[in-house]
């Protein structure tokens, strides 16, 4: 695949790393989202996540509009962007959200809770999604598991369950996020491959919402599926 064969969603910058999603609507095809990492071999290139073409054409145009809306002005031209058939070059923060929203379509029992699962994804904020993809795309992290499946669960959840606002702790200042491959692997640091029985509320803490952030935050959720 050729640089002049790719179509940007808003900008991206050349020779560095980003995202690629590759979109098949076709009868049987499947969307792909590659993350893109520059080294000093040449790009080194994984597959995140996937979903298919028929679930895709039923949220693109959502998904689209959701991902554009939120941009600041540096990061698109003055149209708004869309996906085209064929591949897709996405920024690192905005190939973080969409791979948020795979991961969990992927989940057993996604296609039954499809709509509010892109509810609950959309009422997040910017910065909770960037945030939970870090969680999302740690070691051991896979499908069926830990935060993936505490994501599917929190999101799917009936939206008049959702009453209380919350949002992610803070990183530490310079700390940066890995993308890793969406297969399980094992921790490099215990050997062990974390599950959602220990993960808990001390990941999450409460604080009063904005009152110009409209968006309501379905995270609460998350501290029940993943605590238990």
């Amino acid at each position: 695949m050729t640089d002049t064969a790719l179509h940007d969603f808003g900008v991206v910058a050349d020779h560095a790393d980003s995202y690629e999603f590759h979109i098949n609507t076709s009868a049987a095809g499947v969307c792909r989202l590659i993350s893109v990492v520059q080294t000093e071999r040449g790009p080194r290139r994984s597959e995140l996540g996937t979903i298919s073409g028929s679930t895709w054409r039923k949220i693109s145009v959502r998904v689209a509009r959701e991902l554009a809306q939120d941009m600041n002005p540096a990061e698109r031209k003055k149209s708004l962007p869309s996906f085209k058939t064929g591949a897709n070059r996405l920024s690192p923060l905005i190939g973080r959200e969409l791979a948020l929203l795979l991961w969990t379509l992927e989940e057993e029992g996604a296609d039954q809770q499809r709509e509010a699962i892109l509810h609950g994804w959309r009422e997040l904020a910017r910065e909770e999604r960037w945030w939970l993809y870090a969680k999302a795309a740690a070691p051991g992290q896979c499908v069926g598991h830990g935060w993936r499946r505490g994501l599917f669960i929190a999101l799917s959840e009936a939206d008049d369950t959702r009453t209380e606002p919350m949002i992610a702790e803070k990183k530490s200042p310079g700390r940066t996020s890995t993308i890793h491959s969406s297969h399980c692997s094992r921790s490099e640091t215990t050997g062990e491959t974390p599950d959602s029985s220990r993960l808990t509320a001390k990941s999450l803490k409460r604080v009063k919402p904005k009152q110009q952030d409209k968006k309501r935050r379905p995270a609460p959720a998350l501290t029940t599926a993943l605590s238990n």
